[in-house]
C-alpha cells in the first residue's frame, strides 16, 4: 500500500503518509454526538438530538478544513511546528495515523519531541475527548509550550438573523474550563451552549478567534503561537476558537499528558456533571478501554476468511462498524425513512434486535393510510425534502421485514403491535398491509405507481409533481414488495392476502411489461405531460440502471432477458469504479424530469457511479447467476486506497464526464444506504448463506477465480462454520454426514446443536 494498510487483524487501519489522495476520514460518534477526523485531525463535529435540533461545535457537515491543531514551540529557539502536516511545514521526522473504531491515534515527531494525540468520543455524552502526550526524546532538556485550538462554531438550525451578535465566551480559571455560548433567543431552549475542560492547568487561553490568529488570519501559523504566548482574550460578538497553552520543561525521556475534554451543553451545571465524568486520566482511560471492547464485541461472531485480505477486513470489521453508524446517525443530517428501513435489513443479519427497533421506529412514523413521510428526522426546515412526497418510502417497510423474518424465523414479530403517528395503532403486519394498500390505490392511467416529487431518486423531483407522472422503477419496487408480502403471507397462513398479493403482482407486471418497455430495455418513467425518460429516443438520459436491475429482483425478467438487456446497457454504463446511474448524463436542465438535469453532469446520480444504485445491480446479477460480473461490479465499488478512504463504503464516485481532472474517486465517504446491500450481498449472495424462514439455503456465487473460503455465520442462535471448496462434483457434508440437497431446517431458538461443521464442495467450472 502507498498510503497505509490494515493492521492488528483489521481492527485498525494505519496511514504512513500523511498526504494521499485527499483527506481520510474517520468517524467517531455515540447516539447524540459525531466527529469526523482526518488523518491531519481536520474534521467536522455536531450534535443531534432524535428530533433534529443540531448543534455544529467544529466546522459544518462536509468542512473537512475544520481545524483541530496541537502546535509546539521551542522557547529557546522559538522555532514553532505542528503536530500534524501543514502548509509551512511539509515534512515531519515521523508520522502515522491509526482509525480504529470510535477512535484515533496520531503520533508524530519533530525536533526531538514525539507527540501522541488520542480522540475518542464517549459512549453518552455530547463531546470528545483529547489526550495529548508530549515525549522528549531530544536527548537534552527542553523548554516548549503547547498549543491546543479548534475553531468553535455553535450554529445549526435556522438562527436569527445576525449569527455573530448572539455568541459570546468567557473563561474560568478555576475550573480550567472555557466556556462558548450561543445566546440567539431561538435556541436559548436547546444545547447550544459547549465548553472545553483541561486536566493540566493551563497558562494562557484564547477565545477570540481574531485576537489569536493575528494579522495573517492563518492557523497553518498563528501569529499568538509564533509569539509563544495567548493573549487571554474572551469574546462577543464574534467568531470563537478553543484556544489553551501549556508551558512545559522536560527533562529527557520525561513525558506530560495533558487531557482535552470538550462538549455541547444545556448549561454550566452540566458542563460540571461532563466534566467530572472524565476529569483525569484514570476516567478517561477507563472510558476509552470500555468503547473499544464494546465496538469490538457488536461486531459479533460472523467472520469471513477469503483469498482477498482487504475483502475480509472490510466485512469483518468495518461494514459492520459503518453499518451501526448508519443505523445510529442515517445520513447524518437527515433520517430518511428509505434509509432507516434499508439500514436495518441489512443491519439484522449482525443484530437482529436493532433490525427490529428501527424498523418499529419508522413504523412509527407511518401514518394510518399507509402513508410514509420522506423523513422523520431533519435539522431543520431548510431540508425542503421533508414535507414532500416521495413514492417510495412505504415501499421499504417489506423490505425490512423480510430481512429480519428470514433472519429470526419468529413469526411473532408481524404480531407487535406500533402506534401510528397520526392516530390508531397496528400491528407490524398491518403496517405492511397498509404501506402496501396506499402504494396500490396510488397509481397512474397506465395503472403504474405515481413518482409524485421522487422516488429512490430525490433528484427525479419534477416528473410526477403534479400527480401524473408514472415510474417504471417504482412500479417494479411495488412489485416487488407485493411478492415479498405474498410470500410472508404464504408463510403466516394469510390465505385472502396472499392471493391478494399475487393477483395485484400479476397486474403490475403486466402493466410494467406493456408500458415500461422500450425496444431493448426499460424506460425510467412518464412525466406529468406524458414524455418517457431513459428511452431511446432521448439523447441525455437513455439508459437507468435502477430498471433493469429491479426487473430482475422483482421477477418482472428472467435471467435470459436480462442478460440480452445487459449486452445493450453495461457497455454504456460500465467504468473502472462500478457502472454509472445513467447515460448519457444530462448536460441541460429539463424542467420536465427536474433537479437531476440541472446537477453537473458525472455526480450525484447524473451520470455518476451511484454505489447504491450499483449494489442493486449486484444483487441483480447474482440472481441471474452472473457471479463474476457481479463480483466484479462488488469489488469495483468498494473501497480501494487510489479511490477513496481504504476502509468505509462511498456514496459514489466520480463519473467519467465530470468537468474536473480527478474522477472515479470519492469525496463522500460513509455515508450510504450502499453498506446494507452490501451485507446482504456479501452473506445471502456471495458466500450463499440464503435465509428462509424455515431455514438455511446454502448456496454459494463465488467467482470462479476463488477456489477455497471459509466463514462463520451466527444464525438463531446456532454457530455455522462453512468451509468451501471446489471438486469435481457439488456435495454438502454436515457435521460429518452427506446430505442429499443443500438445506437445513433452523428452527427460531435454533439447532440442539449450538455448532456445526458444513464443508461445501463447489463443482469445478471448466
Amino acid at each position: 500500500m502507498k498510503y497505509g494498510s490494515f493492521i492488528n487483524n483489521g481492527f485498525e487501519y494505519k496511514i504512513t503518509n500523511p498526504q494521499p489522495p485527499r483527506d481520510w476520514f474517520n468517524m467517531l460518534w455515540n447516539p447524540t454526538y459525531l466527529a469526523s477526523v482526518g488523518q491531519n485531525l481536520n474534521g467536522f463535529s455536531l450534535y443531534q438530538n432524535e428530533h433534529g435540533v443540531l448543534t455544529n461545535l467544529f466546522g459544518k457537515q462536509d468542512d473537512r478544513t475544520a481545524p483541530r491543531k496541537i502546535y509546539i514551540r521551542d522557547n529557546e529557539t522559538k522555532e514553532v511546528w505542528s503536530a500534524t502536516l501543514s502548509a509551512y511545514n511539509q515534512t515531519l521526522d515521523e508520522y502515522s495515523c491509526t482509525h480504529g473504531l470510535g477512535y484515533t491515534t496520531l503520533e508524530s515527531k519533530q525536533n526531538g519531541i514525539k507527540i501522541i494525540f488520542k480522540i475518542f468520543v464517549p459512549r453518552k455524552e455530547a463531546g470528545e475527548i483529547w489526550s495529548v502526550t508530549v515525549v522528549n526524546e531530544s536527548g537534552r532538556k527542553r523548554d516548549i509550550s503547547v498549543f491546543s485550538v479548534a475553531k468553535v462554531i455553535l450554529d445549526g438550525v435556522n438562527l436569527t438573523y445576525g449569527y455573530n451578535s448572539a455568541v459570546d465566551g468567557y473563561h474560568d480559571k478555576e475550573k480550567q474550563r472555557l466556556f462558548f455560548r450561543n445566546r440567539s433567543v431561538s435556541v436559548m431552549t436547546e444545547k447550544y451552549r459547549a465548553f472545553t475542560y483541561t486536566d493540566v492547568p493551563y497558562n494562557h487561553f484564547d477565545i477570540s478567534k481574531e485576537v489569536f490568529l493575528g494579522y495573517n488570519s492563518n492557523f497553518d501559523l498563528p501569529q499568538s503561537v509564533v509569539n509563544g504566548q495567548l493573549n487571554d482574550s474572551d469574546a462577543s460578538t464574534e467568531f470563537m476558537v478553543s484556544a489553551l497553552q501549556h508551558n512545559l520543561s522536560l527533562n529527557e525521556g520525561e513525558e506530560q499528558r495533558i487531557n482535552f475534554v470538550m462538549g455541547i451543553v444545556f448549561d454550566e451545571a452540566e458542563a460540571d456533571e461532563f466534566t467530572a465524568l472524565y476529569a483525569n486520566s484514570t476516567l478517561i482511560d477507563s472510558e476509552f478501554e470500555s468503547i473499544k471492547k464494546e465496538n469490538i464485541a457488536r461486531l459479533g461472531l460472523t467472520e469471513i476468511n477469503t483469498p482477498d485480505a482487504n475483502f475480509s477486513n472490510l466485512f469483518n470489521v468495518w461494514m459492520k462498524h459503518q453499518l451501526y453508524l448508519m443505523a445510529d446517525w442515517a445520513r447524518f443530517y437527515f433520517k430518511g425513512y428509505r434509509d432507516t428501513l434499508q439500514d436495518a435489513a441489512g443491519i439484522a443479519i449482525i443484530n437482529p434486535d436493532r433490525s427490529l427497533t428501527m424498523l418499529e421506529k419508522a413504523l412509527q412514523n407511518q401514518k394510518n393510510n399507509g402513508f410514509c413521510p420522506r423523513a422523520f428526522r431533519v435539522s431543520s426546515m431548510e431540508v425542503a425534502a421533508a414535507d414532500k412526497h416521495y413514492s417510495d418510502s412505504p415501499s421499504w417497510i417489506s423490505h425490512a421485514t423480510y430481512s429480519l423474518l428470514r433472519e429470526t424465523g419468529d413469526l411473532s414479530i408481524l404480531d407487535r403491535v406500533v402506534n401510528y403517528s397520526d392516530s390508531g395503532e397496528g400491528t407490524i403486519w398491518e403496517h405492511n398491509l397498509r404501506a402496501l394498500d396506499f402504494l396500490w390505490n396510488d397509481r397512474g392511467e397506465h395503472g403504474l405507481a405515481l413518482i409524485r416529487h421522487g422516488d429512490w431518486n430525490d433528484l427525479m423531483d419534477q416528473v410526477g409533481a403534479k400527480g401524473k407522472g408514472e415510474g417504471i422503477w417504482m412500479s417494479m419496487a411495488l412489485a416487488r414488495a407485493l411478492k415479498v408480502v405474498e410470500e410472508i403471507a404464504n408463510w403466516k397462513g394469510d390465505k385472502k392476502i396472499e392471493a391478494q398479493c399475487a393477483a395485484r403482482y400479476h397486474e403490475i407486471k403486466n402493466n410494467i411489461l406493456k408500458h415500461g418497455w422500450d425496444e431493448d430495455h426499460f424506460i425510467y418513467a412518464y412525466t406529468d405531460a406524458g414524455n418517457k425518460v431513459g428511452n431511446n429516443a432521448s439523447k441525455e438520459g437513455q439508459v437507468f440502471i435502477n430498471p433493469q436491475s429491479w426487473a430482475v429482483l422483482a421477477g418482472v425478467i428472467n435471467a435470459e432477458t436480462y442478460e440480452d438487456i445487459m449486452k445493450k446497457v453495461e457497455p454504456m454504463v460500465d467504468t473502472p469504479v462500478g457502472p454509472v446511474h445513467n447515460w448519457p448524463p444530462y448536460t441541460k436542465y429539463n424542467k420536465d424530469i427536474g433537479s437531476i438535469t440541472g446537477i453537473p453532469q458525472g455526480n450525484f446520480t447524473n451520470g455518476n457511479v451511484y454505489c447504491h444504485a450499483a449494489s442493486f445491480k449486484i444483487a441483480a446479477d447474482y440472481a441471474a447467476g452472473r457471479n463474476d460480473k457481479a463480483f466484479t461490479t462488488f469489488k469495483n465499488i468498494l473501497p480501494s486506497e487510489e479511490k477513496s478512504e481504504p476502509y468505509a463504503q462511498p456514496n459514489a464516485y466520480v463519473g467519467p464526464s465530470a468537468l474536473r481532472k480527478e474522477r472515479n474517486v470519492s469525496d463522500d465517504p460513509w455515508r450510504t444506504g450502499t453498506v446494507a446491500w452490501n451485507m446482504l450481498n456479501c452473506f445471502d449472495n456471495l458466500l450463499g448463506f440464503n435465509r428462509t424462514f424455515k431455514g438455511v439455503e446454502i448456496n454459494p456465487q463465488i467467482p470462479s477465480h476463488w477456489n477455497e473460503l471459509s466463514y462463520k455465520r451466527v444464525f438463531r442462535g446456532t454457530l455455522f462454520k462453512i468451509n468451501i471448496k471446489r471438486g469435481n462434483s457439488q456435495k454438502m457434508v454436515v457435521d460429518g454426514v452427506e446430505q442429499p440437497n443443500t438445506f437445513i431446517e433452523v428452527p427460531v431458538s435454533g439447532l440442539d446443536n449450538k455448532e456445526i461443521i458444513i464443508d461445501f464442495q463447489l463443482e469445478t467450472q471448466n
